[in-house]
């Protein structure tokens, strides 16, 4: 786990990510965003993940208690680094943006269901 030097929010592998999916995934204590395109996520998306955008931004973070943690996803690990940084600017006090991007958590995430 890498933690930005700049704000409180926290990079981690896919497999980080997988793991704390499977944690938490009955206990609703995570809160997952998809930050790809629309079309991507409707295609495929991380069970229990809700698409975010810069339009939905806003309505999440009025809805969304600032105790929750939070994890980002996107194609990379790039734009969900951002959507990172803003969750923390608003005061979120456990974000995580995901390294590799949606097919390295999907393939990891995966992998952890098996076991």
């Amino acid at each position: 786990m890498q933690t930005n030097t700049t704000s409180n929010w926290k990079r981690i592998s896919a497999d980080e990510a997988a793991h704390m999916l499977e944690e938490t995934r009955n206990t609703g204590e995570l809160a997952v965003f998809d930050s790809r395109d629309m079309a991507s996520y409707e295609e495929s998306h991380v069970r229990g993940a809700d698409h975010l955008s810069e339009y939905s931004f806003g309505e999440i973070i009025r809805a969304l208690p600032k105790s929750t943690p939070v994890m980002i996803y996107c194609y990379h690990g790039n734009a969900s680094q951002i959507y990172a940084q803003m969750f923390t600017d608003f005061r979120y006090r456990e974000v995580y943006s995901v390294d590799g991007g949606y097919e390295a958590l999907a393939e990891a995430y995966h992998l952890h269901a098996k076991h």
